[in-house]
């Protein structure tokens, strides 16, 4: 795992939550071999500061490089030359137990075959079925591409963000687009992961496999190798759960 690093991408807007992120992976993954990165465009913030003495690495991004998409590219441009694969997940992704080591490890094994491997079993892989855990993604899938966690090969990864950071750029030009509207487009629109986004995803990468999900159960997605609780924000306001489950680790949001 230490060939892989683990990284989370942040703004200002939502700094109040890597505490309690950092605080989750350090005490529910303890044994995680994978070194902790944060890319962001502000690292002297108190906040960031307090997660670097947590052992977490910082990334210092430029402001041109600040916006959802391009912070993920110069970010893994950043790792390029010292990692071979990657773990980006999002500050909002809230770990709240142990991880299944092993898994993560068969995973890493899949990448010497395939470009990506999905960790989180929803959405799940719809092709052929590899073992009683894995199963390809199938061109029929909804999302070939998803931000869901996800473990790369890192370079195809830095491929991924490239080719959609010049079709946003050729698109919606920083030079003649109100930053709103690129917000807009590229978060509430989903830029990434709608319809178009997918089709242009399978033009750029393979699809590649993901964990099958256990049952139709809504705790079933805690049966994966990164068991966590995705969108702890919704809509830009953080979650009762999210706050319940702060209090619950001692961590207070700022």
């Amino acid at each position: 795992m230490d060939k892989c690093a683990y990284l989370v991408n942040s703004t200002p807007k939502y700094y109040y939550l890597l505490p309690l992120h950092f605080t989750l992976v350090k005490r529910y993954a303890p044994a995680l071999e994978m070194p902790l990165f944060l890319a962001t465009e502000e690292p002297d913030h108190p906040i960031c500061r307090q997660v670097a003495a947590m052992g977490v690495e910082l990334i210092p991004l430029n402001k041109a490089d600040a916006g959802f998409l391009d912070s993920r590219r110069a970010a893994l441009a950043a790792l390029a030359l010292r990692y071979d694969y990657v773990l980006p997940v999002q500050e909002d992704f809230l770990l709240d137990r142990t991880p299944n080591y092993e898994a993560i490890d068969e995973a890493l094994e899949l990448l010497n075959e395939y470009t990506n491997v999905r960790l989180m079993p929803c959405p799940g892989p719809g092709g052929v079925v590899l073992s009683e855990r894995w199963a390809r993604i199938a061109p029929t899938d909804t999302y070939a591409f998803t931000f869901q966690a996800t473990v790369w090969r890192l370079h195809e990864c830095l491929l991924w963000y490239t080719a959609l950071c010049e079709k946003l750029e050729a698109e919606w030009p920083v030079a003649t687009t109100p930053e709103e509207k690129r917000r807009q487009v590229e978060i509430r629109g989903n830029f990434a992961e709608n319809t178009e986004g997918q089709r242009f995803f399978r033009k750029v990468c393979k699809e590649g496999v993901g964990w099958r999900r256990a049952g139709s159960w809504s705790n079933a997605v805690y049966l994966s190798p990164w068991p966590y609780r995705p969108t702890a924000i919704v809509g830009g306001k953080l979650e009762a759960w999210a706050e319940e489950l702060g209090k619950r680790e001692g961590t207070t949001y700022q």
